[in-house]
């Protein structure tokens, strides 16, 4: 954020805080650019997901790097409704993200940014102060978004769509109803994962507090797993309870926040659904791109992958009622997988 200037971050403000004017632009695009899109026949919708931390950006960048796929990138910021219009060259430059996880990004990168989308559309309704609710989401506005994703392959040149969306878990009934759609669920070890959780959350509060644009940028997107405006998904009748038992700076916050999302993904019936193992992503990453290749259909050769290393964790003391619980889970998710390593 630092490289930001006071003119970009007007821009940002001006722009993604104001949903009357940026829907605006959303239809101006539909007026000079819909008959185009509605002649693109989009045959495929691909959604990562899953909790932060658990490898969904190098799915993304390694499905997008087959250059089969449209996708919103950082070049498309801040103007993020007018993938058409707006189609200045970035100047952000290569450089490590905020996450300091390895990952390079520059103005090409694609990012979790069609989530402004069901911000604007459904005007916060989802985000309530005590965190992020499931929807139901209307067929008018699933339409909207079908015709938005189309002016987006149209922008650049594509006939499948990827997008990459934590927030997805909060609408998947609704993306059910997508035609030629798939859906990549990451997982991750509960006691690592909740780990690199409340190490990142520490890091982006930190941030934050040292530049407010820093905060703003990340309400703008719907971006709140972590920092000091984190809000966690509301997604079962056991995290109202663990999240009154246990604070923020604990482990068993984040394992909690953990169980509360892929219990929730668990009782998801869901064919579509494609499940990967982080730990499998980082120890045979070439049998989990394979798997996600032919799944997908694409028809770019593979390139051989690098195989990652993970940061380590010390051995934290945690509530082990519900470190068992989670791990019950983890157990029944691998299960789930299909494909071996």
């Amino acid at each position: 954020m630092a490289s930001y200037s006071t003119s970009d971050k007007f821009l940002h403000k001006f722009y993604l805080s104001n949903y009357g004017i940026s829907k605006a632009t959303l239809e101006m695009e539909e007026i000079l650019h819909g008959a185009k899109a509605k002649q693109l026949q989009i045959r495929q919708y691909v959604f990562v997901s899953g909790l932060a931390r658990s490898g969904t950006t190098a799915v993304m960048n390694k499905i997008f790097g087959t250059s089969e796929y449209a996708s919103l990138q950082y070049s498309n910021m801040p103007f993020l409704l007018s993938p058409n219009l707006w189609k200045r060259k970035s100047k952000i430059e290569s450089h490590e993200r905020a996450h300091n996880d390895g990952i390079i990004i520059d103005g090409n990168s694609p990012e979790e940014f069609d989530e402004y989308f069901w911000k604007a559309f459904l005007k916060d309704s989802y985000i309530k102060k005590e965190g992020l609710e499931p929807h139901e989401v209307e067929d008018d506005v699933l339409d909207k978004y079908l015709t938005y994703v189309s002016l987006i392959c149209l922008a650049k040149g594509k006939e499948k769509y990827i997008s990459k969306n934590n927030n997805n878990v909060l609408r998947l009934s609704a993306l059910k109803k997508i035609e030629h759609h798939k859906t990549i669920i990451l997982f991750r070890d509960p006691l690592t994962h909740a780990a690199s959780l409340m190490k990142l959350d520490k890091s982006f509060s930190k941030n934050q507090e040292e530049d407010p644009f820093a905060l703003d940028y990340f309400n703008y997107l719907g971006h709140h797993e972590f920092g000091l405006n984190h809000k966690p998904f509301l997604l079962t009748r056991e995290f109202a309870k663990y999240r009154q038992q246990f604070a923020k700076d604990s482990i068993n916050y984040w394992l909690a926040i953990w169980l509360n999302y892929y219990s929730y993904i668990l009782a998801q019936p869901n064919a579509a659904l494609l499940l990967v193992s982080f730990e499998d992503l980082i120890q045979s990453p070439d049998v989990v791109y394979n798997y996600i290749f032919d799944a997908l259909d694409i028809k770019n050769e593979l390139v051989q992958s690098k195989k990652h290393r993970p940061s380590t964790y010390p051995t934290l003391d945690c509530d082990k009622g519900l470190l068992i619980k989670c791990q019950d889970v983890y157990k029944q998710l691998s299960t789930l997988r299909k494909y071996q390593v």
